[in-house]
């Protein structure tokens, strides 16, 4: 395989184009940061990162850091990589990323949670501190869109869950929402007009 002259990497033994290529990609340039990384560590990221690594990627590594044939290294020191390998992934978790709160809440769905984006509201805590006329006025507000009064009742079910723990669904509020409406007491739209 030709060597890329580019990577001072090629300069070491069994790394060719596509593996300096993916260890660039995870920021391993040269030679002495790949010691420091070290092969097996390097290995792994590479896995985690790219399609397609095989164990030959992690024979290839530890043979470029002390300057052996990969086949030399599988054969004789294979077992031994591959606990390395096992015992680093157990130490190194791969971090899972954090649960959306908003989406947890049992009214909040892919739109509202939008919405509540639209709003600045990032948390279950930032919720729990607004108040279901302000958000729906000030969702019409953003938007240049009249809102479904359902929104209303949306965003008082997600406020009170938030407050209370309790998670009701959001037709419980309509009833308050319809009575305010008949009292005069539901927010007006930003047209202007009662909703």
């Amino acid at each position: 395989m030709p060597r890329d002259t580019a990577s001072p990497l090629t300069g070491l033994r069994n790394l060719g184009p596509r593996t300096t290529q993916w260890l660039a990609s995870i920021g391993i340039t040269t030679p002495s940061r790949l010691r420091r990384v070290g092969p097996i560590a390097a290995f792994v990221r590479l896995k985690r990162a790219h399609r397609g690594v095989s164990l030959n990627a992690l024979y290839a590594l530890v043979g470029a850091v002390e300057d052996l044939h990969w086949t030399e290294v599988r054969r004789t020191r294979r077992l031994d990589l591959l606990l390395a390998v096992d015992d680093y992934e157990h130490r190194h978790p791969v971090a899972k990323p954090k649960a959306d709160e908003l989406l947890a809440l049992k009214n909040i769905g892919p739109a509202m949670r939008r919405d509540l984006a639209l709003l600045g509201i990032a948390s279950v805590a930032q919720l729990a501190r607004r108040e279901p006329d302000a958000l729906y006025r000030a969702l019409e507000r953003t938007t240049g869109q009249r809102q479904d009064p359902c929104v209303w009742d949306t965003f008082a079910a997600a406020i009170d869950q938030a407050r209370t723990g309790e998670a009701r669904p959001w037709w419980h509020y309509t009833p308050e929402r319809k009575r305010r409406q008949a009292e005069g007491e539901f927010p007006v739209s930003t047209t202007g007009r009662a909703r």
